[in-house]
């Protein structure tokens, strides 16, 4: 069964809804200037408030690894994913500094893009459309790596199941898929859990 992760957790609000239906993470976006950046304060709060049940990631774009692993060893999240131009040696940096699993994203535009995420120094990989965009790449270009991949972008409550089956990824990512107005969705979330474990 594919793990589920809700990001871009911003409020509240939406710590209580994923504390209600239970996804196996949620994502901190800890990156500027990115439109769902919160503050150090505002993910120790959130963090605080969360299920012991639901893993907290901290989603970085392009920061100083220090800085990252400074999150983790202080608690504040059990898994760092990276969405900006973080290589290998980036990463094998980043481990020493700290244990917890790192999962690198990369945005799909061809098959060139599969290889380098099949050959990431990362403990997992995610295929994206680029950063929280809302929209999907051409899965047509999933093909087998030979690793365990997740799967971002496009992805709502209509298509997550259909996905799942179809290219059978460890994790599926959502943020825009969940929303209205902006805004996580209740509902949504529900709908979409409950379709990824149907």
């Amino acid at each position: 069964m594919a793990k589920i992760k809700i990001c871009g957790i911003m409020r509240t609000a939406d710590v209580e809804v994923v504390n209600q239906y239970l996804p196996d993470y949620c994502g901190f976006v800890l990156s500027r200037p990115f439109k769902r950046y919160i503050s150090k304060d505002a993910a120790r709060h959130f963090k605080d408030m969360l299920d012991e049940r639901i893993k907290a990631v901290g989603v970085f774009v392009d920061t100083p690894p220090d800085e990252a692993a400074g999150f983790a060893e202080e608690g504040i999240i059990e898994e760092i994913q990276l969405h900006g131009h973080e290589d290998d040696r980036y990463i094998l940096n980043l481990k020493k500094l700290t244990d917890v699993p790192v999962t690198k994203a990369f945005t799909i535009r061809c098959e060139n893009d599969l290889k380098r995420a099949a050959e990431s120094k990362a403990d997992y990989v995610l295929l994206d459309n680029g950063t929280g965009t809302g929209e999907s790449f051409d899965w047509t270009l999933i093909r087998d790596i030979g690793r365990e991949f997740g799967i971002a972008g496009g992805l709502n409550p209509d298509n997550v199941a259909e996905v799942i089956k179809k290219f059978n990824p460890y994790l599926v990512d959502v943020s825009t898929g969940v929303e209205t107005e902006g805004v996580k969705d209740a509902l949504k979330v529900k709908k979409f859990i409950e379709n990824a474990r149907a």
